[in-house]
């Protein structure tokens, strides 16, 4: 729920240039790419699913952390560690569903996961987009919520 709505919170809410905003999506993604290669790697030595209630876990607080940060430099860290945390996770879940699926059924387990994906950042960016009109740390709390919740469900 929140990326959708980062560089708009950035702007309007923290008072961030459209520049210095850039910059913050792009940690973003740096983030997202050294998270993902890091977690593949944890994920050979330690396991799926460990990687993933510690990415679910850590992302949560991050979450909750990040709405409030209100300086360049503590957002610029947030969204990177975040970003990092969060994506460490999609590693360990396709190991998860590899282990998981029969030969059979794989391509399905696959393509079930990424319409999960997809349908969860359509309905979060239209939930995301009614919190942010209320207050933008909604957005924060529900994001932070839902990943601790799904950890401790896990």
């Amino acid at each position: 729920m929140v990326v959708p709505f980062m560089s708009i919170y950035c702007v309007k809410q923290l008072h961030f240039s459209i520049v210095q905003a850039g910059v913050v999506m792009s940690l973003f993604g740096v983030g997202a790419i050294s998270g993902s290669f890091v977690g593949g790697k944890l994920t050979d030595k330690l396991g799926f699913y460990d990687i993933q209630v510690a990415a679910l876990l850590s992302g949560g607080f991050l979450f909750l952390l990040l709405g409030y940060q209100q300086t360049f430099l503590t957002v610029c860290l947030g969204i990177f560690a975040l970003s990092f945390c969060n994506e460490s996770f999609r590693p360990a879940n396709s190991t998860a569903i590899a282990h998981y699926s029969t030969p059979e059924n794989k391509t399905r387990s696959y393509s079930l996961n990424r319409l999960a994906i997809n349908l969860g950042w359509a309905v979060g960016a239209g939930c995301g987009g009614l919190l942010a009109s209320v207050n933008y740390h909604l957005l924060f709390w529900v994001d932070g919520t839902t990943n601790i919740v799904a950890a401790l469900l896990y």
